[in-house]
């Protein structure tokens, strides 16, 4: 009866050590899976900051060479630079998301082209208006952007 006892209690530590095993396995299994999913959404978060880094510093450039209109660069600035709000301090570009928000209602792509030529000239003069009267202070902003940009 005793010799029955002990066997079935080393069964039963057997049985429960295996089941321990499965579960920590499945566990292992698990954690590994989970961190695979967290390198891989890094890698794509890294590619896609690289991304907009590329293309602020490509608009820049070409506000610093007059190849981009102030209104337009500003336009496509606010947009890349909400996408690295965290790295970029709040209220630092302030005339450029002046002209961003003086200019958020004019219909864009398909849109615009859809527009008869009456509000297409006057949509274009409000922007040519905005872009000289806001040019230098959008420069220089640019020029922060720039520096702010050297050291990420």
């Amino acid at each position: 009866m005793i010799y029955t006892a002990i066997f079935i209690g080393c069964l039963c530590i057997l049985a429960l050590s295996f089941f321990i095993y499965s579960i920590l396995k499945k566990a292992k299994v698990k954690a590994a899976e989970q961190q695979q999913i967290i390198d891989q959404h890094l890698a794509d978060h890294q590619k896609r900051q690289e991304y907009i880094t590329s293309s602020i510093n490509i608009i820049v450039k070409a506000v610093n060479t007059d190849q981009i209109d102030v209104v337009e660069a500003s336009i496509r600035l606010k947009v890349l630079v909400d996408q690295l709000r965290p790295n970029v301090t709040e209220n630092s570009l302030v005339n450029i998301e002046h002209i961003f928000n003086e200019t958020k209602h004019i219909p864009k792509l398909k849109d615009w082209k859809a527009l008869d030529k009456k509000k297409r000239k006057q949509h274009t003069r409000d922007m040519h208006t905005l872009g000289s009267e806001f040019s230098a202070q959008v420069k220089e902003e640019v020029k922060l952007l720039e520096k702010i940009m050297e050291q990420r």
